[in-house]
Parts: structure tokens; sequence; C-alpha cells
């Protein structure tokens, strides 16, 4: 009886064994940098002394360090947190129309006027095809963004076309975001990973020079570029 029940034993612990180290979801770690461009688009700035559709303004691209850690939650997807230390974006002037503001403002076309920083989180649900011993892995994703602007802050140049010391708020940012790219393995538990995303972000931008309020709706199409190692265990 006992040399049935013994084998019998250790062939269920050995089962067990096998289905935990089956059932085994890996962790990745991603660090790199990530080359930020906002593509943005703002409407005129509106608001007292101020002529309509004269003013604008651009936010500027950015390289910042990006870091993500993905978990596996089967040989196809995958769960990933993007995140990055927050970059801080220059807002340019842009005159629409030179001949409806004073020479000064006219001339600060091009100008910093404010400086942003930006934390943007963003979850994403990752497919990689081909299988998990295959050296190449193309993926895409889907997920959700969620944009964080702060602090914003107004330069000399930004207080002197708004006419005194101006303050300056933006609007959180809630929208979907995608993303492709292709992971290379590069031995034992190491590989590298080069990708493009981009998100639906909105914001208004208010600004308040000596209780005079001024807006402006942006969009941003972002357009990110990252390149990383990774660390799988």
């Amino acid at each position: 009886m006992k040399k049935t029940i013994i084998p019998a034993s250790v062939l269920a612990a050995l089962a067990l064994t096998a289905s935990g180290a089956a059932m085994a979801q890996a962790t990745t770690i991603q660090l790199g940098v990530a080359n930020v461009n906002p593509n943005s688009s703002a409407s005129a700035i509106s608001g007292p002394f101020t002529p309509a559709d004269t003013l604008s303004t651009k936010v500027q691209s950015q390289t910042t360090v990006y870091f993500s850690v993905a978990r596996e939650i089967d040989s196809h997807w995958e769960v990933q947190l993007a995140l990055g230390v927050p970059p801080t974006h220059d807002i340019t002037l842009v005159v629409l129309k030179p001949t409806g503001v004073p020479g000064s403002v006219a001339a600060a076309d091009g100008s910093t006027v404010a400086k942003v920083r930006q934390v943007a989180p963003t979850l994403f649900a990752n497919y990689r095809f081909e299988q998990s011993s295959s050296q190449i892995r193309p993926f895409v994703g889907l997920g959700v963004n969620y944009t964080v602007f702060n602090p914003a802050d107004s330069t000399a140049a930004g207080d002197a076309v708004n006419g005194g010391p101006t303050s300056i708020k933006l609007k959180n940012s809630v929208g979907l975001a995608a993303q492709v790219g292709v992971t290379a393995k590069l031995g034992g538990p190491w590989s590298v990973t080069g990708a493009w995303s981009t998100a639906q972000v909105k914001t208004t931008v208010t600004s308040n020079t000596l209780g005079i309020e001024r807006t402006s709706d942006v969009t941003f199409h972002p357009s990110v570029f990252t390149l990383t190692v990774g660390y799988t265990f």
C-alpha cells in the first residue's frame, strides 16, 4: 500500500510545481528615453483687453527619461503602466495678427511665454505577436492616459505680453491612448524595445494677470517615441 501512496504523492507534488511554473507571470521593467512632441493646436486667446483672433500659443517638444512596468497575463497579453520623469515644455507665443496688437507684443512672436510640466501616466493593455520564445515580438496596445499639468509658470516675456505678473492654470485631461512597437531579446532576461504612442489630450489654459483672466482651449495630438532596455523576471 505504501509503495503505491508514496509515488502518487511525489507525482502530485511534481504536477503542482509544474502547474505553478506554467502559471508564472513575468514582470518586465523598462528604462530609457522618450521624445515627446505635443503637436498642440490652440484656439485664439480670449479675454479683456485682448483683440479677437490675434494671439495663440504652441507647446514645444521635450526629451525625458522614460520607464515602465509590465505584467504578463498570458503568452500574448500584458498590462503595462508607462511613466517617466515629467518633462517641462516651453510654451511659445504665436502672433496670429501682428497689426492687431502693439508692436512690442508682435515682436514677441515665437518667444517662450510660459513653461509647463506634464505628468502623464498611461495604462496599456498590450497584445504581443509571435510566441514568448521568439527573438522579435511586435506589439500593439490600447489604454487610458491621465495628464496633469503642474506647475505652469509665466516667464518674464509672458508677464510683459500680458501686462504684469501672471499666474497660469491648465485643466487635467483623461483620454484614450494607443501604441505600437517591437521588442528584441538581447539574451537572458534583457531586451530592447522601440515604440511609438499617442493619446487624446485636451485642456483649457487660464491666465490671470492682476485679476484679468484670459483663456485658450488646447488640443494635443502627441507623438511619443521611446527607446528602452528591459529586464524580465
